[in-house]
């Protein structure tokens, strides 16, 4: 072989190479991205001095009169923070009204901004909202999204209060009103919290949502550690029935399927009704079709930790398709499509790998409507 044809071999081998490179390499910054942000998101409880990128307490010392340093949150950036719960029946003293002239109420997704300050200014004249400076005087309004564990919701301050003063390992900075403490599991506790992010033009603080723009997270609830990542917009079923996602998916897409993967294999559970076995949060021996969906969203930080039923997934979520993940859901049926394969129950749409009953990946994403059965569509806000 001549010179000029072994130089046209090695260019020929290159340009059929370079795309397979350029792709591993794109997948292996989006792993490594989406590592750092578990990361971020899953560190134990920070001391001072600790980066604020990721779970951090307040930097720097108390000021005159104060047994901790106010916090001044930074848009994008997750704190780890105590938290307490007030009024309902347990806390019959609390006012059902805010500070802010909020009927709590009626606005159950309120917290409270908490004060740093040594002693109770009440305790010899009123409390002012300047006196509530844990988080260096949020307005109000101002939203942020709380996490504990695996559930988050975002809130809105509408209310503010002294709080259990000095002597706390990690200062009390937020009270959350009962209706929502409750379903977060906060109580006194430690818990992750961020301005939540604007949709469209941003309000007060740059980074503010007006109430009601969702609940979607922005800090994962799990991992997508061992998820394969494939090319293109479409996930693809793997030759042992778990599926491959999309590498330009949103996170959520991808731990939506990384949580189908981890149940591929579990049977149906059977009996007269829904037959739910608790909280998602722990993985149950059998999943019938609600139970199943339920638990791909809430993996992905789209759902409670309580499953609904599939009646009640008629009106989860906003209406029609997603463009990435969609819920069909009637009084007797639902299945869910991510990215463009349906995780169903039932045995339309493709065929049962592995073998058995239970909820398993399909190719065709509306197979199910050969049932001949009229569903509801919906989708995750965003997605």
């Amino acid at each position: 072989m001549s010179t000029a044809s072994r130089w046209l071999t090695v260019v020929v081998v290159v340009l059929m190479l370079a795309p397979m490179i350029l792709i591993a390499a794109v997948f292996s910054i989006v792993s490594g991205d989406e590592q750092a942000v578990q990361a971020a998101c899953d560190a134990p409880t920070a001391g001072p001095g600790s980066d604020p990128g990721g779970l951090s307490t307040p930097v720097g010392p108390a000021g005159a009169g104060m047994f901790a340093a106010a916090l001044q949150l930074q848009p994008g950036r997750w704190y780890r923070v105590g938290a307490t719960e007030y009024g309902g029946p347990s806390d019959p003293g609390s006012s059902s009204w805010g500070s802010s002239g909020a009927y709590l109420p009626s606005e159950p997704d309120t917290f409270a901004e908490l004060s740093v300050l040594d002693s109770n200014p009440a305790n010899s004249g009123p409390f002012t909202f300047a006196d509530a400076n844990a988080l260096s005087n949020l307005p109000y309004g101002t939203a942020l999204r709380v996490a504990n564990g695996r559930s988050q919701k975002v809130l809105y301050k509408r209310d503010v209060g002294y709080g259990q003063g000095p002597g706390q390992t990690i200062p009390y900075r937020l009270d959350v009103w009962w209706q929502s403490a409750g379903p977060l599991g906060i109580s006194k506790n430690p818990v992750a919290i961020r301005l939540a992010p604007a949709g469209g033009t941003a309000g007060t603080l740059g980074e503010l949502p007006s109430p009601g723009a969702g609940d979607l997270g922005q800090c994962p609830v799990d991992s997508t550690v061992g998820l394969t990542l494939t090319a293109g917009p479409r996930a693809r079923i793997l030759p042992d029935g778990s599926a491959a996602a999309p590498g330009s998916a949103p996170r959520a897409v991808k731990l939506a399927a990384a949580a189908a993967n981890q149940i591929h294999t579990k049977p149906y559970s059977i009996g007269p009704s829904a037959v739910h076995y608790g909280p998602l949060a722990a993985m149950w021996p059998a999943y019938d079709c609600s139970g199943s969906v339920s638990y791909v969203l809430y993996k992905a930080g789209l759902h409670t930790v309580n499953a609904d039923v599939s009646g009640s997934l008629e009106s989860w979520g906003d209406p029609g398709p997603g463009r990435w993940i969609t819920v069909y859901a009637n009084i007797t049926h639902t299945w869910v499509v991510i990215a463009g394969l349906a995780f169903d129950t039932a045995d339309y749409g493709g065929p049962n790998i592995p073998a058995g009953s239970g909820p398993r990946w399909r190719q065709n994403p509306t197979g199910n409507l050969q049932d001949g059965l009229s569903y509801v569509v919906r989708h995750p806000p965003g997605l």
